[in-house]
């Protein structure tokens, strides 16, 4: 896989809730052809959920596969919903 193709770990915060086949098989370092064969095959190393057509994959199960999910970066109020972590106001204690 090329370096071009990789996802950086700054993109991880900005992925959608779930993913497109190909770009969830970029993430697992495979290619498009062995990503839809595995899926064909039911042997993707990740759950995925089809549909219609189309093959989704949620992306907590990615990063999960990965060990992502517990990386700080991705901790709880860091998704960019414009929660804060401490609910307190400045100055209080």
């Amino acid at each position: 896989m090329s370096t071009a193709a990789s996802i950086r770990l700054d993109e991880v915060r900005a992925l959608p809730v779930v993913l497109d086949a190909v770009t969830a098989g970029r993430m697992l370092g495979l290619g498009r052809t062995t990503t839809y064969r595995l899926l064909r095959q039911g042997v993707f190393p990740v759950p995925v959920h089809r549909a219609g057509k189309v093959w989704v994959v949620p992306t907590a199960g990615v990063l999960a596969h990965l060990g992502l999910d517990r990386l700080p970066l991705l901790s709880a109020h860091t998704c960019g919903c414009g929660a804060r972590g401490d609910h307190t106001k400045e100055g209080e204690p």
